[in-house]
């Protein structure tokens, strides 16, 4: 293969660093350009909602900056430069400077498209008021504190019950305001069981947080008064979470084939068009279990987008394993933790699943710490092929979805779950893991 003599990447966080490096590795003399259409790169995303609430220093997330990039792996990072189209036949990124509003062409021989995606903003008359934020860049983070440190508010609303704003209620909570969450579907959480949903509820609610589900907002006032059909919440800070929508505007022409606005890729991250790759959040992602392409923007996965893309576009020959869909998160002194896929959704694919639910002890019998955690597998009839689980409990105590989420990568059983040799030791498991205690009661609802 004749080796690349210049790769355009575009889009500076996850997945567009780790294919941008990845190819700088395995080929020295490529030269590499990023495309970055705001002000920072490589960073942790994650981290943000509990950097607001501690009060760190926002640059403690960036793991490398533009310049770090530049001067110890020769990689030419533009930031606030915005690929604007793209012409595959031509082979050519058109950017936009927005720091001089100028537009030039790159040429390239090979590009991956890793722009990411960007927050949904409902359309609700008052979204533009100062006070009102979104979550999803480093930026918004940067942004919020300032406003925070400025404006010292004491009430905030936050718009959408997904995982987000459920960690910055926590967070919120910690700098001294009141929160109310508001979620226009009828549950929080619509991705794991109702069951869990409610677990998290409560524990919001036990650390006085409001929780108002099935609510319409009608717009948001002068004084940031946040209208709705279930009355009217005052505020002095706003965030809506209402979900992520790929950042694929820019490929308007229809050369590469896109899913609900998300770059169809294949196992190897490559599109439809010749030498154009994609991963991260603006393209659909491989899953072991539905063995098909999901829609699924999560740092793991773009992480491994980007990686995978970037050797195989040097000239590997790495097939994608696949995702089974694993995540965790933190509300006040909970864990959170799901792989694989709930029972709603398993019956939405088809299988023939089962639910089994236990709550049972995370130490040992008599350990002066006895925390408990509630456990959900689910499988499938006949088979007893294990097909997802959720757990929530003591936060230190759900990293065992990891347990779970090995079990679904190597396609196992129930029974074989069952007979899992897991660590026993009074600080940090009771002799029967409460992973096991699950198994021992699925395994009787097993169809013979």
């Amino acid at each position: 293969m004749e080796l690349p003599i210049k790769v355009v990447v575009i889009g500076g966080d996850a997945a567009g660093m780790s294919a941008a490096s990845q190819i700088k590795r395995r080929i020295k003399s490529a030269e590499v350009v990023v495309l970055e259409k705001g002000i920072d790169v490589s960073y942790g995303a994650c981290g943000m909602p509990y950097n607001i609430g501690y009060k760190g220093d926002i640059d403690d997330l960036v793991v490398l900056t533009a310049e770090d990039f530049k001067t110890k792996r020769g990689i030419d990072v533009r930031l606030l430069s915005e690929a604007v189209g793209v012409d595959t036949k031509s082979k050519k990124v058109f950017v936009k400077s927005l720091s001089s509003d100028r537009e030039y062409e790159l040429k390239y021989d090979k590009l991956f498209i890793g722009s990411g995606a960007s927050a949904s903003v409902p359309p609700i008359e008052g979204v533009d008021r100062e006070g009102v934020f979104t979550l999803k860049i480093l930026d918004d983070a940067r942004k919020i504190k300032q406003f925070i440190e400025e404006k010292k508010p004491k009430k905030a609303v936050l718009i959408g019950g997904g995982f987000i704003n459920l960690e910055l209620a926590e967070n919120f909570k910690r700098l001294g305001m009141d929160v109310v969450i508001l979620e226009k579907l009828d549950d929080v959480l619509l991705n794991f069981d109702e069951g869990v949903s409610e677990l998290v509820k409560e524990e919001l609610k036990r650390n006085g947080v409001e929780i108002i589900c099935g609510v319409n907002i009608e717009k948001i006032e002068d004084g940031l008064i946040v209208e709705t059909d279930k009355g009217d919440f005052e505020a002095d800070l706003v965030n809506i979470a209402a979900g992520v929508k790929p950042n694929t505007e820019f490929l308007k022409d229809g050369e590469i084939e896109l899913e609900k606005g998300a770059i169809v890729v294949d196992r190897y991250f490559k599109t439809n068009v010749e030498d154009v790759y994609a991963g991260g959040d603006c393209a659909l992602i491989y899953h072991r279990i539905l063995d098909k392409n999901v829609y699924m923007p999560l740092g793991t996965n773009a992480n491994k987008a980007g990686r995978i893309a970037g050797a195989n576009m040097a000239g590997a020959r790495e097939k994608f394993a696949g995702i089974v869909g694993t995540i965790i998160f933190k509300v006040f002194e909970k864990g959170i933790a799901k792989t694989g896929l709930s029972l709603k959704e398993a019956v939405d694919n088809s299988f023939d699943a089962f639910e089994t639910t236990i709550e049972a002890p995370i130490t040992a019998h008599g350990f002066h710490h006895q925390g408990k955690v509630s456990v959900r597998l689910v499988a499938e009839h006949g088979s007893g092929r294990l097909l997802g689980a959720q757990i929530f409990g003591d936060a230190e105590a759900v990293w065992r979805i990891d347990v779970v989420a090995a079990v679904l990568y190597a396609n196992l059983t129930i029974k074989d779950v069952q007979g899992l040799d897991l660590a026993y030791s009074p600080p940090f498991a009771p002799v029967w893991d409460p992973i096991l205690v699950c198994a021992n009661q699925a395994i009787k609802k097993v169809k013979k």
